[in-house]
């Protein structure tokens, strides 16, 4: 019987192909979208860096404008320009500011008002609350003048400063008003507070300067005639 050759494994067969050689057909079936995600990758890098140059530039031209202010029309204008910008919340506490010293106390009320809205918590937000009472006051609002300078005086997040000044405008409200007791008492106050501010010490002289409350009048004794 003829006797036949026994058949080759067929991958033996195959010729054997290197590492190289599979990384270099990888690289040419694969090439073109190994090159797209570098390029999307790069794209990328380059927008947010473009991005960054753009905001860094933005931020330094709404800062020179705020520079250039000089009156209260530019701060407003610029308020209005850029609206939720720190620096939109500063311009409008200036526009406050002026306002105030102007006479204009309803214009410095809406003012403060809108600066006490915009600034974060803190003590630039505190200065407005305190710019607000006073203004609140100035026009004829004296309960609610009163309020928020409560609730400063009562916020012991607040910094000592800011509490002591808030119960001083206080003082002199109730010095407005004729109330000594009461002055007597946010002198007390301030002072368990922070008794070196010189917050406390003015208080103690308003209090100082006003005149005792009126005693009371003595009642009389009534007689009651004997009967004969």
């Amino acid at each position: 019987m003829p006797t036949f050759p026994a058949p080759s494994d067929p991958k033996a067969a195959e010729p054997q192909v290197s590492f190289e050689e599979n990384l270099r057909q990888a690289w040419l079936r694969y090439g073109n979208l190994i090159y797209a995600l570098c390029a999307l990758v790069a794209v990328g890098i380059l927008s947010k860096g473009g991005w960054d140059y753009l905001v860094a530039q933005k931020e330094l031209g709404i800062r020179h404008d705020f520079a250039e202010c000089k009156t209260p029309e530019a701060f407003r204008a610029f308020a209005t320009k850029h609206p939720g910008h720190p620096l939109a919340a500063a311009a409008d506490l200036r526009v406050a500011d002026e306002a105030y010293a102007a006479g204009r106390y309803a214009d410095a009320t809406a003012a403060y008002d809108k600066a006490v809205a915009e600034l974060p918590a803190g003590a630039f937000q505190a200065r407005a609350k305190i710019g607000l009472a006073m203004a609140q006051a100035q026009s004829g609002r004296a309960t609610d003048a009163e309020t928020g300078l409560r609730q400063l005086l009562g916020d012991s997040n607040q910094l000592k400063a800011v509490r002591c000044e808030a119960g001083y405008h206080l003082a002199g409200l109730a010095v407005a008003a004729g109330r000594a007791g009461e002055v007597q008492s946010l002198a007390e106050q301030l002072m368990q507070i922070d008794p070196t501010s010189p917050f406390a010490e003015r208080t103690f002289a308003m209090r100082a300067e006003m005149p005792e409350p009126a005693a009371a009048p003595a009642k009389s004794a009534i007689t009651v005639p004997l009967k004969n």
